[in-house]
């Protein structure tokens, strides 16, 4: 087996997955299909909506084909492309056990053609002890040492899956040991529940840890994950694979499926979506319908809004879009921003493995925008590798759109990498608290595009990589702002000052206008305080 990876933003990458004679591009979704009870046929599913992988319950087969033989699954199923087979654990989860051993769950994956295999796990589930899950998680462990030592055909992908529920530590010791076994892809166990009840939070951290703790040249399954909603933060957080039977589940309840959400068929009077499935119809017609035609039409439309969320999110990752898009999609459901948001803890990580340089700018919103791995390492690298000017005594902070300011320095033939030797100009501009002038041009200083008038906590951001700069270095003693009347220039200008005052800086503060009629005059009284307080002797006290 080999994953070829071909893009990558933040830790999602698109790339194609080789099995023993068939090739998977990622991310990619396998929709769930039940032979006994399937409304799309697999083949329809690969001939009308361009379908390249789907899943089948392995351990079900078994048990409902009786003594039939299956000498291919691609022939039973009437499917040409990539077909993995699950080995039953959902049923553990959901009935207790299952009437296989995990020794002939593998020998029928083998004997059934299977191109992608599953072990038969232990699923640990959202609501089990921590004694159980352990429990679980140790039974995993051991039944995929001895899975490895059975396997015969190794020209399959076997899948190696993680449990732990929402014990983070677990997580972290079940795909520490699975990695040590050694599979060809490995997968996030009972997520199905979490995502059911929204539990976006707990979601993260548990991919993430999983993340952290599994080698990084392997495709990563998220098991049970098919909405079209949630796909983007889940690709971002570095999931390739999904599986889900999502799109007749909901057909079935009359719900229908879009990037944002789910709509009620009862409750539309349009269809957001030229499918061709809904480009020819509208909700009033089909609620006429049968229900078997009814329940085909909308599980049509939500595998096709599935399929074509996993396309808009792998051109999002080839052009560098994916946190814009991921942001979009957050903004859905409260629960889905405070996932996102909740991937700050992970900052650290994602940065060390997320692009450091992109073919386009960014996007920046509002302060979860602060979280972008593009934005946390411009400050990483400013606090860590940049030095000022050593003979910098001011720090002259100007607006990054006043043009005219810097028009004005050229025309006075004043050096911006340090006005008057002792004077460093640097800029300002959401969401960058402050760039050296000689760093203007770099990425991704120069290519954000950020709203005119920011929001409290980006201002509060801008205020700390102020501070923490500052007492980076030192040599500075003087601040000088520059700012407009601009409501957000003026109340950054406030926030300046206090923050001199707590540090003991020297602090002025200058309209565009005044630092443009006397630039000179203005840099010459500063330089004249700072020669006044280094001749001033501290006052002692006499004995």
């Amino acid at each position: 087996m080999s994953f070829e990876i071909s893009h990558r933003d933040i830790l999602g990458r698109t790339g194609t997955f080789h099995t023993k004679n068939r090739k998977l591009e990622t991310p990619a979704l396998l929709p769930v299909v039940n032979p006994l009870a399937q409304e799309i046929p697999p083949q329809v599913m690969h001939e009308r909506f361009g379908c390249k992988a789907i899943i089948a319950n392995a351990y079900l087969i078994r048990q409902h084909a009786g003594t039939r033989n299956i000498a291919d699954i691609h022939d039973f199923l009437h499917f040409p492309g990539v077909i993995a087979t699950d080995s039953g654990a959902y049923q553990i989860l959901r009935y207790g056990e299952v009437e296989v051993s995990p020794r002939e769950i593998i020998g029928y994956q083998e004997a059934i053609q299977t191109d992608i295999g599953v072990i038969l796990d232990t699923p640990t589930g959202s609501k089990a002890s921590r004694a159980h899950a352990a429990k679980t998680v140790n039974e995993t462990i051991r039944r995929a040492d001895e899975a490895q030592k059975v396997i015969a055909r190794r020209d399959i992908a076997w899948v190696g899956p993680i449990q732990g529920g929402l014990y983070t530590d677990l997580i972290a010791h079940s795909a520490r040991e699975m990695s040590k076994i050694g599979f060809d892809v490995y997968a996030l166990g009972s997520p199905t529940e979490v995502m059911e009840q929204y539990l976006f939070t707990d979601l993260v951290d548990m991919i993430i840890t999983a993340k952290m703790n599994l080698p990084s040249n392997a495709p990563f399954h998220l098991f049970g994950a098919g909405h079209p909603f949630m796909l983007a933060l889940a690709v971002a957080l570095g999931c390739d694979l999904f599986d889900s039977a999502a799109y007749i589940l909901y057909a079935r309840r009359n719900r229908y499926l879009t990037p944002t959400g789910t709509l009620n068929l009862g409750q539309m009077s349009y269809f957001p979506c030229i499918c061709d499935v809904c480009a020819k119809t509208g909700p009033a017609e089909v609620r006429s319908r049968p229900t078997v035609e009814r329940t085909r039409f909308l599980a049509e439309h939500n595998l096709s809004a599935c399929l074509q969320e996993i396309e808009t999110i792998k051109e999002a990752i080839a052009e560098g879009r994916l946190w814009e898009l991921v942001e979009v999609r957050c903004r859905s459901h409260p629960s889905l921003l405070e996932g996102l948001r909740a991937t700050k803890k992970y900052q650290s990580y994602m940065t060390r493995t997320a692009p450091s340089t992109k073919r386009k700018g960014i996007l920046f919103f509002d302060s979860t925008s602060l979280q972008r791995p593009e934005y946390v390492m411009h400050l990483e690298k400013l606090l860590r590798d940049y030095a000022p000017p050593g003979a910098a005594k001011i720090a002259l902070l100007t607006p990054a759109t006043s043009r005219r300011f810097a028009e004005l320095s050229r025309s006075q033939n004043l050096n911006l990498l340090g006005v008057n030797r002792i004077t460093h100009v640097c800029l300002y501009s959401p969401p960058y608290g402050l760039v050296p002038s000689e760093l203007e041009d770099t990425f991704p200083f120069s290519q954000t595009e950020s709203p005119n008038e920011p929001d409290f906590d980006t201002l509060l951001m801008m205020v700390e990589t102020l501070r923490t700069y500052l007492a980076q270095h030192r040599n500075y003693q003087t601040l000088v702002l520059v700012r407009s009347n601009k409501e957000w220039q003026v109340r950054f200008a406030r926030m300046c000052k206090r923050l001199c005052r707590k540090t003991g800086l020297r602090f002025s503060c200058y309209g565009e206008q005044e630092i443009l009629t006397g630039l000179t005059g203005i840099l010459n009284k500063e330089k004249k305080h700072l020669h006044r307080a280094a001749k001033r002797v501290p006052f002692q006290k006499k004995s």
